[in-house]
């Protein structure tokens, strides 16, 4: 994706890497997990929910977030990548 203007990285404040690495396996996620086993994400973005959603601009300024998980929101997400991206 870097080719397309932009990277996504997992942030894992939760699970155990078994655990993650397995569920990552079973649905054939192929991007990057990092475990932020200190907190330093949930202290930095004010992470209240999982799963939550940001993205970010390369100086770490949050331009669009989302708490949590609706159905379709793989969809919001995509349409809000590519508004970013036209900019």
């Amino acid at each position: 994706m870097k080719d397309e203007g932009f990277s996504v990285v997992a942030v894992d404040v939760r699970d155990d890497r078994s655990g993650t690495d397995a569920f990552y396996k079973e649905f054939g996620f192929e991007i990057p997990n990092v475990f932020d086993t200190h907190n330093v994400a949930v202290a930095r973005y004010g992470v209240s929910a999982t799963p939550t959603t940001y993205l970010v601009d390369e100086e770490g300024r949050i331009l669009w977030r989302r708490y949590g998980y609706l159905p379709g929101e793989e969809i919001r997400l995509r349409e809000q990548v590519e508004v970013l991206l036209d900019h």
